[in-house]
């Protein structure tokens, strides 16, 4: 089988659980260095032209590789799903792709559309604005956060709101919104900071969610025809502010699975499919994005669980759906070490934080597969590169020639 995508975590997990479950990996990825490229679950790695900048190429790419080793089945990983998807009807007449159609992935992946989607579903969801130009970021900025102290309760969103642009990945570009209270008086309004020049800068449009308190809440699952598969679930408390987790342990929810179970047979799923919430005081779930690919809660699995079943044979689990152990609780080790330590009381202090690098696994690092390891700084210095070239972040560098931002038209 085939993986697009070798760089992220993610990926080399993926790797190496269906190496272990016996079957043949091949890779194909437009990055020099990355960490599947070093990988002993890998047999063969390829590189393609990057997918954002020659789509044509990466296809055909592809289908030099599926042909070459006689692929079965290609798996994306990463945001290059997306032209995987577009291209989805000319790789089956080669081989499986385990993908759903590109219209479905844009309906989810837009985080404006998605709310809507959840929406006629009727699913409970943040109240959220789409901001396709300066005028819209005005009137939403008045409504929110503009109103002086004492009209708090006649605001829309008294907590404030959330900021980001409708396709973005990993907390890029996000921005929180405070509403001002009594000590702002006299203090220019949120906006004059924000600007409302984003959403015309972006290129694309925003967002705009209603900020709701309680603690936030990550899925993964594979998906067939709307069942689950494989489920896993987990709290957000280490992370980049604003963004990607890099601490993750398992979470037993019921309701949560009932949530993503019904979803994905309502909307007749099939593939990866991620959630973010937010779980309120008392209960109640908010979803408040969609990632219909591969996502960290993919580590939360181990060699024996089934990982390869649940995604090319689903009828062998009779029913089942593949969950993670209670105790497999993994971190990357590198983020956690560098600023884990800052989470303070947020995350239960530095006690707590020694006690969870120690007890967790390095999502990256393996006795019997090391290399990937210590291919992280080559990585990072081609990603440095990159972000110095085209002036992004690193962040964003990792994701600048796979991303994927509704661009075309389907139905």
């Amino acid at each position: 089988m085939l993986l697009t995508g070798g760089r992220a975590p993610v990926a080399l997990e993926m790797a190496r659980l269906l190496a272990a479950a016996g079957c043949e990996v091949h890779v194909a990825e437009s990055l020099r260095y990355y960490l599947c490229r070093v990988s002993n679950a890998v047999a063969s790695r390829t590189a393609v032209p990057a997918p954002a900048i020659d789509p044509e190429g990466f296809l055909a790419g592809l289908e030099q590789v599926v042909r070459r080793e006689a692929i079965d089945w290609i798996v994306p990983t990463c945001e290059e799903l997306f032209y995987v998807s577009a291209g989805k009807e000319r790789l089956e007449r080669l081989c499986r792709v385990f993908a759903a159609p590109i219209g479905q992935l844009r309906r989810l992946h837009s985080k404006w559309s998605f709310i809507r989607r959840t929406e006629e579903l009727g699913f409970a969801v943040p109240a959220t604005r789409l901001l396709a130009d300066p005028s819209e970021w005005r009137d939403m900025m008045e409504l929110s956060v503009d109103a002086p102290p004492a009209d708090k309760r006649e605001r829309e969103w008294p907590d404030g709101c959330v900021l980001k642009p409708a396709f973005s990945r990993s907390g890029t570009h996000v921005r929180f919104v405070k509403p001002r209270t009594d000590g702002d008086a006299g203090r220019p309004a949120e906006r004059a900071r924000c600007g409302s020049r984003l959403p015309a800068e972006s290129g694309y449009p925003w967002v705009a969610q209603q900020y709701i308190r309680g603690r936030g809440l990550c899925t993964y699952s594979i998906v067939h025809e709307g069942r689950l598969t494989a489920h896993a679930a987990y709290a957000v408390t280490y992370a980049v502010p604003g963004g990607a987790c890099y601490y993750f342990e398992p979470l037993r929810h019921p309701a949560l699975m009932e949530w993503v179970s019904a979803f994905a047979r309502l909307e007749r799923f099939t593939g990866q499919l991620a959630f973010d919430f937010i779980e309120t005081d008392d209960g109640r779930l908010y979803p408040i994005e969609c990632n219909p690919r591969a996502t960290s809660g993919l580590h939360l699995f181990g060699n024996g669980e089934r990982i390869a079943d649940a995604l090319f044979d689903p009828d062998s689990l009779g029913g089942t759906i593949v969950e993670p152990q209670p105790s497999a609780s993994t971190m990357l080790a590198l983020p956690m070490l560098a600023l884990g330590w800052r989470s303070g009381t947020a995350a239960g202090g530095w006690r707590t934080w020694l006690g969870k690098l120690a007890s967790a696994r390095d999502a990256v690092y393996r006795r019997d597969d090391p290399r990937p390891f210590f291919e992280q700084p080559l990585m990072l210095n081609e990603l440095r590169r990159i972000a110095r070239a085209r002036g992004r972040s690193i962040m964003e560098a990792m994701t600048a020639d796979i991303e994927w931002n509704g661009e075309g038209e389907w139905p």
